[in-house]
């Protein structure tokens, strides 16, 4: 082997080696001291022990004490040089080996927790295999360019973000999103780097690669988060800035007392405060890091701990109790024929951006209407006539939305009111009773109704239904069962509103209310003393997630302005994971409270034991770098969870 390999073996394994041979020397000094009469020799082999293991602590100690931050290193640093100066070698060299062994296993504990930081950065490949000049070519991932088509095979890696152009297969999206089943892909559909190709091949054009992949900004902000502060952390951290010092002078009164010098340096030992310091970022690191192995993106520790407060979860209803896949289910016409109140709704909403209109677009331009007993229900031909020959709609010649209530339009020198009940008082329309009767129904099956008016008359009516995700009353009786309020908060009238929250299960729902609204309730909520989470897209739902004491923003992966808005973010639109993601805060919390107690309780017991003499300053060390591995070893617990 030459000398830059053993330099690089000796760089690599450093902490390890010096571990190892501080431990030697120190088992060697005391066995040469104990079965002889060469004291002399032992205690030299002891204080070289202290040396090699302690040079480091003392550069770190020398470094803390020069930019007036008294730490854990400056005591042990004192206890070492002050048993040194006193005779007491083996203490010296033992207080050294034992806390040099316990940063070693410690860094190699903390470096567990992040294990799964390191598995999603070894989730996307390095190599892609790109068309370019009318052949295949493998390139470095990170060099593939937005717009170049990658051709990824059954079993590989997706190596960029992109948009299938070719080919279908079932996609494992489990290390981005956490989805436990595979989602099928075909033409149009949006991919992500580090999500695995399961049966057929695919090509993808290229959206982002390298750094600038949904899994990177993942890795980014996982990062981040692990390295940001909670309250608990930085509270503890000022703490240590008086407490240091005050152990010293602790030690030094001691001395002054008693002329114990062993007391001294042991109540030295035993004052650091390890446990308390390593105990909160163990936690937090691990719930983060489980977290973002399970598809929730958490933003720090500050929310993390937030989170584990929440008592009432408010949702947002259209794309998160449902699905957000709205459907024309029903149209009836009244004093119009069924097409022409559907179409009539066609145009008025053009040039709508609602979710609605595009439902009642999409009705009118692709299906045909059969005649049922409840009206004329919209359905789908057997045939694609219908798409392919489908007329197209005229514009309107003007159109104006009154927020929450509806759209008005004029088309061919006739007013078209397309809207709620709201709208209709609003412009003194008169609602026969045959359509709120008709209305009243198709509510209480919790689908939502608007009526279309021609010139001042209502003309007919159209339901229209949003279906439930599956999970919605699975996650509520979740959320119940945890001892958390949930509540619905949606722009639909009472009567959908409250046929939904019943058939969801939701314990309060509040109806009829405008993006500004939901975000006064939430405000009322929290000034009632709640600690409020709100669910919703991250982006039409953005004041109130702000407004909220922790944002969820659902379906979040490809999406910046979720993961930014948002203080926790699913990277699919999976609902099981927020009582998940509510429980693990909550755990998260008692973890934390446990490992502050445990280094309490730990210093509290060896103040006690150094006071009635049955603590020695070996044993100490011993106990303290006990506690510090305990308490790092309660926080990993929450990388099962």
């Amino acid at each position: 082997m030459d000398t830059q390999s053993v330099k690089r073996y000796y760089r690599k394994r450093r902490k390890v080696i010096i571990v190892a041979v501080s431990g030697l020397l120190y088992a060697g000094g005391w066995t040469l001291g104990y079965l002889t009469a060469l004291d002399t020799a032992s205690a030299a082999i002891l204080v070289l022990a202290a040396i090699v293991g302690g040079y480091d602590i003392a550069k770190t100690a020398y470094h803390e004490v020069k930019s007036r931050t008294l730490g854990i290193k400056t005591l042990v640093t004192l206890a070492a040089v002050g048993a040194i100066g006193i005779g007491s070698y083996w203490e010296a060299a033992a207080v050294v080996f034992l806390f040099a062994l316990g940063s070693y296993l410690e860094g190699r504990t903390m470096r567990k927790t992040r294990n799964a930081l390191e598995e999603l950065l070894e989730m996307t490949p390095d190599t892609a295999t790109v068309r370019r000049g009318g052949e295949q070519r493998e390139v470095p991932a990170r060099e593939v360019e937005a717009g170049e088509v990658v051709i990824v095979k059954p079993g590989e890696k997706i190596p960029v973000d992109g948009d299938v152009v070719d080919g279908e297969s079932a996609v494992n999206q489990a290390p981005v999103t956490g989805e436990s089943a595979p989602v099928h892909k075909a033409d149009g559909d949006e991919v992500y780097a580090g999500t695995i190709n399961q049966e057929g091949s695919l090509e993808i054009e290229t959206t982002g690669a390298g750094s600038d992949t949904t899994l990177q900004r993942i890795i980014q902000r996982v990062e981040e988060a692990q390295e940001a502060q909670s309250p608990t952390e930085s509270l503890i951290d000022r703490f240590a800035k008086y407490y240091t010092p005050g152990v010293i002078a602790l030690s030094i009164g001691a001395y002054a007392v008693t002329q114990n010098a062993i007391l001294s340096l042991t109540l030295l030992v035993i004052g650091c405060p390890g446990a308390l310091v390593i105990g909160p970022p163990v936690s937090i690191v691990s719930a983060i890091g489980n977290a973002a192995r399970s598809g929730v993106l958490m933003k720090g520790g500050e929310h993390l701990e937030r989170a584990g407060k929440i008592d009432l979860v408010a949702f947002d209803k259209t794309g998160t109790l449902t699905k957000g896949e709205t459907t024309v289910a029903d149209v009836a016409g009244f004093d119009a024929e069924v097409s022409e109140v559907l179409e009539l709704a066609a145009v008025a909403e053009k040039k709508s951006e609602h979710h609605l209109g595009d439902a009642i677009l999409e009705a009118a331009q692709t299906r045909q209407g059969t005649v049922t007993d409840g009206g004329t229900t919209i359905s789908r031909p057997d045939d694609d006539s219908a798409t392919t020959d489908a007329r197209s709609l005229p514009d309107p010649e003007d159109f104006d939305v009154v927020a929450g209530k509806g759209v008005v339009a004029h088309h061919d020198g006739r007013e078209i009111v397309v809207g709620n009940r709201a709208l209709l008082d609003e412009r003194g329309i008169e609602l026969p009773d045959e359509v709120a009767e008709y209305v009243r129904k198709r509510e209480e099956r919790g689908e939502t109704a608007v009526h279309v008016v021609r010139d001042g008359v209502v003309v007919g009516a159209i339901a229209l239904r949003d279906e439930l995700r599956e999970a919605a009353p699975g996650v509520a009786a979740q959320l119940r069962d945890a001892g958390i309020e949930t509540v619905m908060l949606t722009g639909d009238n009472e009567r959908t509103a409250r046929a939904v929250a019943g058939e969801v299960g939701i314990d309060d729902y509040r109806a009829e209310l405008l993006p500004e609204d939901k975000q006064a309730v939430i405000e009322e909520y929290r000034e009632a003393g709640h600690v409020v989470a709100m669910v919703g897209d991250g982006i039409n739902d953005a004041p109130s997630l702000a407004t909220a004491d922790v944002g969820i923003a659902m379906g979040a992966a490809g999406t910046d302005t979720a993961i930014e808005t948002a203080d926790m973010a699913l990277m699919a639109d999976d609902l099981e994971r927020i009582p998940y993601a509510v429980t693990l805060s909550k755990a998260t919390r008692w973890n934390i409270y446990e490992n502050v107690g445990l280094a309490v309780l730990t210093v509290t017991i060896l103040l006690a034991g150094v006071l009635t003499s049955y603590v020695t300053l070996a044993l100490g060390m011993l106990v303290h770098e006990a506690s510090v591995l305990a308490v790092i070893g309660n926080g990993m617990r929450l990388l099962r969870y």
